[in-house]
Parts: structure tokens; C-alpha cells; sequence
């Protein structure tokens, strides 16, 4: 029996080779899941005010072309035992239109195609990509160009370090292996368990103390990690504790395993965090593999913090 029964794929363009409807057709396949595409037509205002009926005009010529260029490309790529459906909207607010889309629709996974996004830019305004993964209560899956059909090895990352609230965030690593582990099973793929520890920023006067200190917190933070992974069933050669900087650990760990999808949290940036992006979000701006980003409303006795 499929582990997916409803996948909802987003498209901004019309793109024959659109990595995200790719992703959902194989998955389709191995699952028996329908695949619903919404085409998200955006206008973009160009012209001036004296012009704005013209403009109004265009804007609805756009978004015709749109609707028939759409049902021509999935009408040639659809497959004869995958149930395929499509509909289009036009967006005013393509963030908040999108987000209330896919809550009325409530898919099993939301797929879209991964967009690359600077730094510089996220400091002005929310992505797209940010704002579904933030506002969208469940599982989000962003696809790159490059990325497989099917994931044949997948790298779910969990936290274990200190927390105000330990047992909250046991449940969500539990759910975040859960999502890979269903992931896994569906493709056929390999598990990996991943936790990175970022000891670099702590400074102790007396380097003695500091050492001894540090290897103590780090056996601290292996525990829970070591506990979740036997008890979720996780084989000890797939287990990764590794210390640094868990965005750069991330990629390293993408290119040296051939992951193909990193299963993620969703977390609100604070403070500093919310110039910087959290780590979930700066993976998503420049997608190293594919992301299936897991949010914690999708665990009914987590208690989240409310959606911006």
C-alpha cells in the first residue's frame, strides 16, 4: 500500500522539465497517490498609471497563454495509470494565495520547484519558497533542476542540543525520522540520521576546564541522539554526529553520502536568526539537494509558535 495518497504540486511557470512534477510523478507511481498542479500566474505591473487599462488587458492575455501552455505541457507528459488533475490562479499575493490553497486542499506533500535566492535579497523581502515553508502546515518538498525522479538516499536532520522545551523537541525528531523514514520506504531509498553540534563559539579562560568541559557536552548532546537512533530503529553505520556549523555540516554531508533529499524542521528565526534565516531556510535559498521541509504543526501535541 502507497504511503502517499494526494500530492500537490506548485508551478510558477510552464517548464517541461519541471524537477518538482517530475518528483510527483514518480512518486505517484510507486504510490498509487493522485497528483493535483495548481499554476500560479503572478501579474507583474509594468506599464504606467495612464496605461492601466491597457495593462489590465495584457495581464489577462498573459495569464490565457498561461492556462493553455500548462494544459498542453501536462496533457503530453501525462501518464495513463497516474491520476492528474490541474487548475490555475491568478495571484494577486502569490505568498498568502498559495498558503490558503494548500490549507483548503490539505495534499499529504506540497512539491515545488526550488528557486535560488541571494542572502541579500531575503533581507528585503520573504522568498516564496520561505513563506510556504513557514506558513504551510505540513510537509513541503522543494526540488532542484538536477535532483532524481526517485531519492535513492535520504538524510534526515534532528537537534539534540539543549532546549527550554527537551520533550516537545523529542517529539518533532520523532516525527522528523517518521516523514524520512515513510519517504525511504516508499522510494526504496537509504536512511541517514543526522546531528550537527556547533561547539566553536565557547570560550573558557583556562583551556583545561574548557576541554574537559566540552567533551563532557558532547557526550551530553550524543546521548539523546544515540537514544533516538536505536529506538527508531537506525543502523549504526547510518548515524551521523558530527561537530560544526550544522549549515555547512549540511552540505558536506549532502556530497558525502549522495544525498538526494534532507528531511528538515521548520523552526521561527528570532532575533539575529531572523536577519540570518534560520538553518532550515538557508538550505532552502540555495538548495544543495532536494528539501522536504517538516513543520511542527504537522505533530497535533506540538505547540508552535503562530505563523507570521
Amino acid at each position: 500500500m502507497g504511503q502517499y495518497r494526494q500530492l500537490l504540486v506548485l508551478l510558477t511557470e510552464v517548464d517541461k522539465h519541471s524537477a518538482a512534477l517530475r518528483r510527483a510523478l514518480a512518486l505517484a507511481q510507486v504510490s498509487g497517490a493522485a497528483v493535483h498542479v495548481l499554476g500560479l500566474f503572478e501579474p507583474v505591473e509594468e506599464h504606467t498609471l495612464q496605461e492601466e487599462r491597457l495593462n489590465e488587458a495584457q495581464i489577462e492575455r498573459q495569464y490565457a497563454q498561461f492556462r493553455e501552455q500548462l494544459a498542453q505541457m501536462l496533457e503530453r507528459q501525462r501518464p495513463g495509470a497516474i491520476r492528474l488533475t490541474y487548475e490555475t490562479v491568478k495571484a494577486d499575493d502569490i505568498r498568502s494565495q498559495a498558503i490558503d490553497y494548500v490549507a483548503e486542499f490539505a495534499p499529504d506533500m506540497v512539491i515545488k520547484d526550488g528557486e535560488a535566492v541571494p542572502a541579500l535579497a531575503r533581507l528585503f523581502s520573504t522568498p516564496l519558497d520561505c513563506a510556504l515553508m513557514q506558513g504551510v502546515r505540513g510537509l513541503t518538498h522543494f526540488v532542484p533542476r538536477s535532483a532524481p525522479g526517485l531519492p535513492k538516499n535520504v538524510l534526515v536532520a534532528v537537534d539534540t542540543s539543549l532546549h527550554d522545551s527537551e520533550a516537545l523537541q523529542e517529539v518533532f525528531n520523532k516525527e522528523l525520522i517518521r516523514v524520512a523514514q515513510t519517504l525511504a520506504l516508499q522510494c526504496d531509498a537509504q536512511l541517514h540520521l543526522l546531528s550537527a553540534y556547533d561547539l566553536a563559539r565557547i570560550f573558557v579562560a583556562d583551556i583545561n576546564v574548557a576541554e574537559a568541559w566540552v567533551e563532557e557536552l558532547r557526550d551530553t548532546l550524543q546521548q539523546p541522539f544515540e537514544a533516538l537512533a536505536d529506538a527508531l530503529g537506525v543502523p549504526l553505520d547510518c548515524r551521523h554526529f558530527i561537530e560544526g556549523a550544522p549549515v555547512q555540516v549540511i552540505r558536506e554531508q549532502v556530497s558525502a553520502l549522495d544525498i538526494d533529499v534532507v528531511v528538515m524542521g521548520v523552526v521561527q528565526p528570532k532575533g539575529l536568526d531572523k536577519l540570518l534565516g534560520d538553518t532550515t531556510e538557508r538550505i532552502v535559498s540555495k538548495l544543495p539537494c532536494s528539501v522536504l521541509a517538516v513543520h511542527p504543526c504537522l505533530i497535533q501535541t506540538w505547540e508552535p509558535t503562530p505563523c507570521n
